[in-house]
């Protein structure tokens, strides 16, 4: 059974870069995510369209609450020093098999230096830890090798190689590498 905490949590994490947040969304954070969305980096290497207008952000934003209420997601904004650097969280939870995805992205001057990777051990530990996931998932676009290193440094293990696993928004069929990290009691 999953330890789904009736409010959603504020993690934090210490780094050698300093103090790191994961935080509930609040609608502060959507004129911050749309201006990191106009990076075209996001969109290619993630799910995040391009273009990315506001509405799309206040969509995202205000639905995280619902989401994290029904049980079917979670995301935090990534805070360092009190400044927005991303987004992480949990999507394509199944309940019943005690496993979820993560996913997240960096705002373009927050990458290269190991935020993200504190980002995904602190989620990691969190959903594996005090949610009792038993396995979580990441999935990074083949040519996305930033994103694999983010996930190996986390302690996330590379299961797959997924041929032709997304379709972009292009119409591009694209592979996907599979990472997993387990819950050994």
């Amino acid at each position: 059974m999953i330890s789904w905490p009736v409010e959603q949590p504020t993690l934090i994490s210490a780094s050698e870069l300093g103090e790191i947040t994961l935080r509930p969304l609040r609608e502060e954070d959507i004129d911050l995510i749309y201006q990191a969305c106009q990076d075209p980096t996001i969109s290619s290497f993630t799910r995040v369209p391009y273009p990315y207008d506001r509405e799309m952000a206040e969509e995202f934003v205000r639905g995280c609450d619902i989401s994290y209420r029904s049980r079917q997601g979670i995301v935090f904004a990534i805070e360092v020093g009190g400044s927005f650097a991303g987004t992480i969280g949990l999507h394509g939870i199944q309940l019943s098999d005690h496993c979820a995805e993560i996913g997240y992205w960096m705002e373009q001057s927050h990458r290269g230096k190991g935020l993200c990777t504190s980002a995904v051990r602190t989620l990691l530990d969190f959903s594996l830890k005090v949610m009792e996931f038993r396995r979580i998932e990441g999935m990074a676009d083949y040519n996305n090798l930033a994103s694999q290193r983010v996930m190996e440094r986390a302690g996330m293990v590379r299961d797959a190689l997924l041929r032709n696993r997304v379709t972009k928004q292009n119409g591009d069929q694209i592979d996907m590498v599979l990472f997993s990290i387990v819950n050994h009691d």
